[in-house]
């Protein structure tokens, strides 16, 4: 679909860290820059970006690529949406081809998205330029506060009080009856189908791409008979636990700030942004689930959340915030005032007022908890204990020990209890805490085979095919990390290895492979880039690449400028170190064609061929021998 211009020219503009962040927050930390991984959860950062390399890779998860890699997996996106993706960001032209809708499709996800795009522009047409929408929703909004530039900003659409409005439109449009009901804009009955958004406002919902991926409705004209809200179901590319709305729209102040308001609805969403308070985001109804969380973990650490001053409600939800506590970030709670919404209580009072009354209500969740459950205890010794529990079951979850050690002080003054008591208690609930936490983690993982280096006493040999393997791997290595750098002689490091090297056929398919496009790179006049791997259409080519140049490791700069300590750099003898890799790796083969022919040797029952097998034997331990004596190695 796309030209090989195309492709190299998003590769020429992409700056991998800008894309990456735009789904997490990156801290700098050498040349590296550093996050917690979005494919996984994770306490401590083992997500690592390149910029000067132009890859990523996790050393928790081994998730690793380029920059359409990573919009493919953080997306569930085909290579074809996902140049899409980058183009449009960074203002590329592409050359779409004449192709039907239908042959043009090359993923159903692919589909699933332009067909709610598609949706999504229709109810919003409907809403600006349909009599109906004009008449009677876009009043309807503005009798609720939104104002036009809300209404766009979240492309909030309407649609028409007919059975087959939609349905009829994307028929015409071309799209089949099994991609609108996989979708979730259509009802199928035994008799007919129709569509399942009928005379309301149309909420879309989107990714942290933009993406629509859902669509909500909600009733203009209330009434018993019918749902306030009805909802898009799950489909391929939504999945109801995985999203916050407006998420879209927060996500760059919230990494701005370093804290992300939660509320609950969408129109509350959508007042507050319309306030100015661009960094709130709503449930939309459902607790906090861990992808939801993990969501938010990557652009912030603080997570202020917004309740209606509903007792009951409030308790409800006080497990689903453990949750939160889990994943390491900083939970705080305000009450609004009895009677009062987000969406209400800002338009109000206004921004100003709206926001001096979260940063002056404002509780810590550990705080807060312990003061709504104490409420109806009084003097009750049995009820107060059980309240403790409650709170240090909260605190145990939380990673950061500084954080419990605080929070339990002052949990020991708002109970009045002695620390050291509810120290004691804290660990024994920490300890048990763990131990569920590692049966988990045990229960899940893949099993691994035992590997036994000793048996009976006897250390097992080493496989000489693994050994070859990996001494191809270092040689490989070296190439990549080192090929254009110059050794004493004045030439590269690369014309060295491939001249020693040239009469070796590597036996492990993927790194000949590179060995034999590296060389057909310089045969060709090329300059050798390790971009040039990284953004190789061979996925197996480009992780394994990506996999011998990444390291979760980097010498400080102060080592030596500071502390004048001397490291021992791979880099400061070069070419002693490549000399050394060729020759052990040859060594290795030695050994393997020695193997091979006692093996010959021992099946053979011909006197002449066994006197060839004996020559060949003596000159295969000639040449181990020698190669030993340049190594510095002793035979046994």
């Amino acid at each position: 679909m796309f030209s090989q211009e195309t492709i190299q020219a998003i590769h020429a503009r992409v700056q991998i860290e800008d894309v990456i962040g735009d789904f997490v927050t990156l801290k700098r930390r050498g040349q590296t820059l550093w996050a917690c991984c979005p494919f996984h959860h994770e306490k401590t950062p083992s997500f690592a970006v390149s910029p000067d390399k132009g890859f990523y890779k996790c050393f928790g998860c081994d998730a690793s690529g380029d920059a359409i890699s990573f919009i493919r997996a953080i997306e569930g996106v085909s290579f074809v949406e996902a140049v899409k993706h980058l183009a449009n960001k960074y203002g590329i032209p592409i050359e779409e081809s004449t192709e039907s809708y239908v042959d043009s499709m090359q993923h159903e996800k692919d589909s699933l998205y332009i067909l709610m795009k598609l949706a999504q522009s229709y109810y919003t047409t409907n809403l600006w330029e349909h009599t109906t929408g004009k008449s009677i929703a876009l009043p309807y909004l503005e009798e609720r506060g939104i104002s036009q530039a809300s209404i766009q900003q979240f492309e909030i659409g309407y649609s028409l009080n007919a059975w087959q409005s939609f349905y009829e439109y994307a028929k015409q449009q071309g799209y089949g009856d099994d991609l609108l009901l996989k979708a979730g804009l259509i009802n199928q009955s035994e008799t007919k189908r129709s569509d399942r958004f009928r005379h309301r406002i149309i909420f879309p919902i989107h990714n942290l791409a933009g993406k629509v991926i859902a669509l909500a409705g909600r009733v203009i004209e209330t009434s018993d008979k019918q749902a306030k809200y009805i909802n898009s179901p799950e489909t391929p590319i939504y999945h109801k636990s995985d999203v916050l709305y407006g998420i879209y729209q927060a996500k760059k102040q919230i990494k701005k700030i370093n804290t992300c308001l939660l509320v609950e609805g969408y129109t509350d969403v959508i007042a507050l942004h319309q306030a100015g308070i661009d960094y709130a985001v709503a449930s939309a109804g459902t607790a906090l689930t861990d992808n939801q969380i993990q969501l938010i973990s990557r652009f912030a650490k603080k997570i202020s959340i917004l309740f209606d001053n509903d007792a009951a409600g409030i308790k409800a939800s006080l497990r689903g915030i453990d949750k939160v506590l889990e994943h390491g970030l900083y939970v705080k709670i305000i009450l609004l005032p009895t009677g009062e919404d987000p969406d209400s209580y800002v338009r109000k009072v206004g921004r100003e007022a709206f926001q001096s009354y979260i940063a002056t209500h404002e509780q810590d969740f550990i705080n807060f908890k312990a003061k709504l459950l104490l409420q109806d205890v009084e003097d009750d010794l049995l009820q107060k204990t059980t309240v403790i529990e409650e709170i240090l079951q909260s605190i145990v979850r939380i990673p950061d020990e500084i954080h419990r050690s605080l929070l339990l002080q002052q949990t020991s003054k708002l109970l009045e209890i002695s620390e050291v008591a509810l120290l004691a208690e804290h660990n024994k609930l920490l300890a048990k805490y763990n131990q569920d936490q590692r049966r988990t983690y045990q229960r899940s993982k893949p099993s691994a085979p035992l590997q036994l280096t000793v048996k009976d006493g006897v250390v097992k040999q080493l496989d000489i095919a693994d050994t070859i393997m990996a001494h191809e791997r270092d040689n490989i290595r070296l190439l990549l990390n080192y090929g254009n750098t110059l050794l004493q002689d004045g030439k590269p490091l690369s014309m060295y290895l491939l001249q020693e090297l040239q009469d070796v056929t590597f036996q492990t398919p993927i790194y000949q492979e590179i060995l034999t496009l590296y060389q057909d790179y310089i045969t060709q006049g090329q300059e050798v880039d390790i971009k040039r791997f990284i953004q190789h259409s061979n996925q197996e080519i480009q992780k394994t690449v990506i996999d011998l140049t990444a390291t979760p490791y980097e010498v400080s700069d102060n080592w030596q400028e500071k502390y004048q300590i001397d490291i021992t750099q791979e880099t400061d003898n070069l070419h002693q170190t490549a000399y050394k890799n060729i020759l052990r790796l040859k060594l290795r083969l030695i050994h393997q064609l020695i193997e091979e022919n006692n093996q010959r040797l021992k099946n053979n029952e011909d006197p002449e061929e066994e006197d060839r097998l004996l020559y060949v034997y003596t000159q295969l331990k000639q040449t181990e021998v020698e190669i030993a004596k340049q190594l510095g190695i002793v035979l046994f």
